[in-house]
């Protein structure tokens, strides 16, 4: 087993405080689909984040020749989102989340839009838990606390549950997420968790202060082998444009 993923989160197309940081989210998401195609890479999953719901008929478009994935961000709306993506759609949740099998790993897609997991998600999600093949789990938000201003007043609520249920698990755990707009890698137990940057503008990680730059941006690839997850960011200058 050899699967190759393009991670892309915190997009923010056509969001007034991108346009404010003299971000071009449209150029950038251009840049960045042309780097996957011609790395070959045929599936992207989406971090959440699209941005404004007048973007979105551009930006599925823009994704006709991938197979795809995602989970939604606080910036996201579920009802316009299912619009134009119905993978994993059980209306009558009106929330998107979902798992896929794989060979060797379970991939579950959690939805924090709300800042949070209701009830109703966090018992599919322990169910979900009951298998023997390793967890790679997508969600918008971190589940593991930074040293971080920014985790300090935009943390998912309630996360200290999730992460409980993930300790108690047999096997490896790898989480992939954005949200912070910042790279980060930390392990606790038996997870290990990977922020990706944006592919919008960047927040600079400080413990006592929340300061904005676009002079990058990137995504993530992620490779599934049969032993390990490996992966690696792919960043972009904003004056190599």
């Amino acid at each position: 087993m050899n699967k190759k993923i393009a991670y892309v989160t915190d997009i923010h197309l056509d969001e007034p405080f991108t346009i404010d940081q003299k971000v071009d989210a449209r150029k950038n998401w251009n840049i960045i689909l042309d780097d996957i195609s011609s790395r070959g890479i045929d599936e992207i999953i989406l971090g959440g984040d699209i941005g404004e719901k007048t973007a979105n008929k551009w930006f599925f478009e823009s994704l006709q020749n991938y197979t795809i994935a995602i989970t939604l961000g606080n910036h996201d709306d579920y009802n316009e989102v299912i619009k134009y993506y119905n993978d994993g759609v059980v209306r009558e949740r009106g929330a998107l989340y979902y798992s896929k099998e794989l060979s060797y790993y379970k991939l579950l897609f959690l939805d924090s839009s709300s800042d949070s997991i209701d009830q109703e998600q966090f018992d599919w999600f322990t169910k979900e838990l009951t298998t023997s093949k390793k967890i790679v789990l997508f969600i918008h938000h971190p589940i593991l606390a930074v040293d971080a201003e920014i985790d300090k007043h935009y943390a998912l609520k309630g996360r200290d549950l999730i992460k409980n249920k993930l300790v108690s698990f047999d096997n490896d755990v790898t989480i992939f997420c954005g949200h912070y707009h910042f790279e980060d890698k930390r392990n606790i137990s038996n997870i290990c968790q990977y922020i990706t940057p944006a592919s919008s503008y960047q927040v600079v990680k400080t413990p006592n202060l929340i300061s904005i730059t676009n002079k990058t941006f990137g995504y993530r690839i992620i490779e599934l082998t049969k032993k390990k997850v490996h992966t690696n960011l792919v960043r972009f200058n904003l004056n190599n444009g």
